[in-house]
């Protein structure tokens, strides 16, 4: 009974987040779409006013002679020979959703070399991370979303530029492959939909939500389910 609850409750917080419009709190930096972390966490707090968040602390290591070494000291980030990492938790009415992130340069590289890293890099991206982890509870996760697949009818009013016609095997492969941005990853848009036919909840509150993005959106899901593509991937 307990577990059924909780289900349930994480399908109420789901869904009240996933149907807040972020749309016009949104920046653009580099071409790409994001939202500020404090506009986030403010979304969050205004409905859920007891949300908690919590920066993953790990054993601080050190390159000292060309070796790994403890300092006996814990810190917020994680260094790595591949990079640094960070790690964010939100609780929301006892239920916790995480997220990591790499540290990035202004290339969004992963900075490699620890004499380039710096402490205002780390809490930005820190701030990215507690964004990303709001997305896995439903707040502004359509602003991960990829493109959709591509349908056969022209969007534009103007004269339609002249393009290959795909073959129904050629756009079953490629729906097969198809990728969502789903719970703070990608996922293979059959597979998502193949979960919510085996009944999860998470997976049909996210379609739901997702197909009333764009009428492309809904054409994409009924192409699978017609194909029974969804019953393949099971």
């Amino acid at each position: 009974m307990a577990e059924k609850t909780n289900k349930e409750e994480k399908k109420s917080i789901y869904t009240k987040l996933s149907q807040i419009d972020v749309k016009p709190y949104l920046s653009k930096k580099m071409g790409l779409n994001y939202l500020s972390w404090a506009k986030a966490w403010g979304l969050v707090k205004a409905i859920y006013p007891n949300s908690q968040k919590e920066i993953t602390k790990y054993p601080e290591y050190l390159p000292i002679n060309g070796e790994w070494k403890s300092t006996g000291r814990t810190v917020d980030y994680c260094l790595t020979p591949f990079g640094c990492e960070v790690e964010v938790t939100v609780e929301i009415e006892g239920n916790k959703y995480s997220s990591n992130l790499y540290v990035m340069n202004h290339r969004n590289q992963a900075v490699r070399n620890l004499k380039e890293l710096d402490m205002g890099q780390i809490n930005k991206t820190q701030q990215r991370c507690l964004v990303k982890a709001l997305a896995y509870a439903g707040l502004g996760l359509d602003v991960y979303a990829g493109e959709d697949l591509p349908s056969d009818e022209s969007t534009t009013a103007t004269k339609p530029k002249p393009r290959k016609v795909e073959s129904l095997s050629q756009r079953i492969a490629k729906a097969k492959q198809f990728e969502v941005q789903y719970g703070g990853g990608k996922e293979k848009l059959v597979d998502v939909c193949k979960w919510e036919a085996q009944g999860d909840e998470q997976a049909k509150a996210f379609l739901d939500n997702w197909r009333t993005k764009s009428k492309g959106n809904e054409a994409a899901y009924n192409f699978i389910k017609d194909q029974g593509l969804q019953k393949e991937s099971a």
